[in-house]
């Protein structure tokens, strides 16, 4: 039998007894509940924030991107042949999902005497839809015919409420030649759908178009693109990943003798990837104060709880226990009170993260937050983490209030009674 947590059990504040220490111990819970309901919270927020735009960037740009090896940044760019092989090595990869061709062309595009910059990708049959299918708001994605070349392109809703068009609408676009001794080349597009996915930075200025007019304009041969986009499971190994597709191709000689180069989106855009990464910074001040503020909170209460006890203590002192025997009574009192905080944390935390991850309560500006309400993302791991850790450092804290046991003799606290 643990004698110390007999102990512990029968002097813990109960709701029959009138304990001076009752209201305070109770504060002390209420405050790890709280600070623990704020971590799993804030954790939740952050991490679905960070996964909804990666996953949004990601979606539409691809992990992963193989093109021609040269210095060239913009979207006018060199051309690469086609190498279905090569394809087909990276596609047989086990982290790889998809692997798909495009071109991109700047263009400018006027309509109802507006005028708007605008990037064209060209796309195929081997595209990836599910991207686009979960973000379309009105029409349907292209078709891309055998034998002709369609005039039928996705734009964002940005794009289309600026110009003021709608599916069906009619629209020129304008392309400046590669040649500046070459006249500006016009295409008259049809929207067959509108997409909206809340980043500024993919709906300010992509139109989905079939990439054969992209060909045409550069004047390319057929079987000429930009280069690859690749998608992977997890975007979590991304630079592991990266190193094994630059073993496949990244050194090698194209079939136009082109070197290829591999790059990733974070090395594309990284500022975008550094302001996610300040967000772990939130979190990590965010924790560090809320665990502050139980342990201080869970230290008073055992103060308080041990200066009540005093006599108990003398008593306990004098029939021959060791301190370390009534510190660890203590321990215990503190412990089974910082349980019964965390298991109201968890309750409230997680309850609020499901009902927002289920009915969407709290709404978001998006052209400010890139998304219209705040994303959830509850994940089993950082719950146990938080809790574990929680437990470990409001206990580890307990053991400063108990050295007090230590100080006090037993003669003084039987005559204080």
């Amino acid at each position: 039998m643990n004698t110390e947590l007999y102990i512990a059990k029968q002097i813990l504040p109960h709701k029959d007894t009138a304990n001076i220490s009752k209201p305070i111990v109770n504060i002390a819970i209420i405050a790890i509940a709280l600070g623990l309901a704020v971590m799993l919270i804030a954790v939740s927020v952050i991490v679905g924030f960070k996964s909804t735009i990666s996953e949004q960037i990601f979606g539409f740009s691809s992990h992963i991107e193989i093109v021609n090896f040269d210095a060239n940044t913009s979207f006018e760019s060199l051309p690469i042949h086609t190498d279905k092989k090569l394809i087909q090595n990276v596609a047989n990869e086990e982290f790889v999902t998809h692997v798909q061709i495009y071109a991109t062309k700047p263009a400018i595009v006027k309509v109802h005497g507006t005028a708007r910059g605008i990037i064209v990708k060209g796309i195929d049959n081997s595209y990836n839809w599910e991207f686009i299918e979960n973000h379309l708001v009105a029409g349907e994605k292209i078709s891309f015919p055998q034998d002709t070349t369609t005039d039928n392109v996705i734009i964002s809703k940005i794009l289309a409420n600026l110009l003021q068009l709608s599916v069906g609408d009619k629209f020129t676009t304008s392309f400046v030649p590669n040649d500046s001794n070459k006249k500006v080349r016009k295409r008259s597009f049809i929207v067959t759908g509108i997409y909206e996915t809340h980043l500024n930075e993919i709906d300010d200025r992509f139109i989905l178009a079939d990439i054969r007019h992209i060909q045409d304009l550069n004047n390319w041969e057929p079987n000429q693109c930009s280069g690859y986009e690749v998608f992977l499971k997890d975007y979590k190994h991304l630079d592991t990943d990266k190193e094994r597709i630059e073993e496949i191709c990244g050194f090698d000689i194209s079939p136009d003798v082109q070197r290829l180069r591999v790059e990733t989106l974070q090395e594309k855009t990284p500022q975008i990837f550094d302001w996610l990464s300040l967000l772990d910074m939130n979190a990590w001040l965010i924790i560090a104060l809320m665990i502050l503020v139980a342990g201080m909170n869970m230290i008073t209460g055992l103060l308080v709880i041990i200066l009540e006890k005093t006599t108990m203590i003398g008593i306990l002192k004098a029939l021959g226990a060791q301190n370390v025997s009534i510190r660890k009574i203590f321990v215990y009192v503190g412990s089974m009170l910082i349980t019964k905080g965390l298991f109201w944390g968890n309750v409230v935390g997680l309850g609020l993260c499901f009902i927002q991850l289920f009915f969407h309560p709290f709404t978001l500006d998006p052209t400010v937050y890139f998304m219209s309400y705040v994303p959830i993302k509850i994940n089993i791991l950082y719950i146990i983490m938080l809790n574990v850790g929680t437990f470990i450092l409001t206990s580890a804290m307990l053991i400063l209030p108990s050295i007090l046991i230590t100080k006090i003799s037993p003669s003084e606290a039987i005559r204080f009674d």
